[in-house]
């Protein structure tokens, strides 16, 4: 008789231990502060990156230079280094407008702020890239739980858009490192829950003082051996910007 409750006695203390764990990440961690604070490690008050770009597809590869400025998480310019096709191209945003110049034909082109296109032939959207939507701002918070993702244990927050946020997702989910905080892994989803794409961040190296993901692979859902590379060469937490750097009149002189 002695061992025949023992099981009822581990199941017992299990479903306190999982009380206690469920009780600490409800109310132990904030999913917006969590998230603002992942996102805060590339997008900080300011930043200056030199970044190569990696497309793949199953029979060729493309490789493109670029430079890329933060200021906040509203203000953003992308220069295109190389190859000397793309040279010269420039995107920017500063606020809610966004604008895309191409020097070929030396004109500065409005785009739209929420945009899903291909940013120059990548699995990037323009949306993505230049900052256009805020995973904090823009989304409600829900943290799940903890899972392993990449060997690492993670907090796994899913988002829903706030009803007035004109994101182009109908549902995110984010998975932040609990040792260093870093976004791991995010999925994309569109309105019908149907997975499009994921970003990965890998390589963790020391930039500034401050470890952080030098990879950030995009793959798309539906396309077998479709993925693209973004790997940070050099980051610069304290930059110092002219004023008027961030500026449409900036974009067909900047270097």
């Amino acid at each position: 008789m002695r061992y025949a409750y023992r099981p009822n006695l581990l199941m017992k203390l299990n479903h306190i231990l999982t009380f206690l764990l469920l009780s600490t990440l409800s109310f132990g961690q904030n999913p917006t502060q969590l998230l603002r604070e992942a996102e805060a490690k590339l997008n900080s008050a300011n930043v200056a990156a030199e970044v190569q770009i990696k497309t793949v597809r199953p029979k060729w590869e493309r490789t493109m230079e670029a430079k890329i400025w933060n200021q906040g998480m509203d203000r953003t310019m992308i220069l295109v280094t190389g190859p000397a096709r793309e040279k010269g191209t420039v995107f920017l945003r500063n606020g809610e407008e966004v604008w895309h110049y191409v020097p070929g034909i030396k004109k500065i082109i409005a785009l739209p702020a929420a945009m899903v296109q291909s940013w120059m032939g990548t699995d990037f959207t323009n949306d993505a890239l230049i900052n256009a939507g805020s995973l904090v701002e823009d989304y409600e918070h829900d943290l799940e739980g903890i899972v392993t993702v990449q060997n690492m244990r993670c907090y796994k927050i899913a988002l829903v858009p706030k009803e007035e946020s004109a994101v182009v997702w109908g549902k995110v989910v984010t998975y932040i490192s609990v040792k260093e905080g870093l976004q791991i892994k995010t999925e994309f989803y569109d309105e019908d829950e149907y997975l499009v794409t994921t970003l990965e961040a890998m390589e963790t190296k020391v930039f500034g003082g401050q470890r952080v993901p030098s990879v950030l692979r995009i793959t798309p859902a539906d396309e077998e051996g479709f993925y693209t590379e973004l790997v940070y060469l050099k980051l610069d937490y304290n930059p110092t910007f002219a004023p008027g750097f961030f500026e449409r009149s900036n974009m067909k002189v900047v270097q």
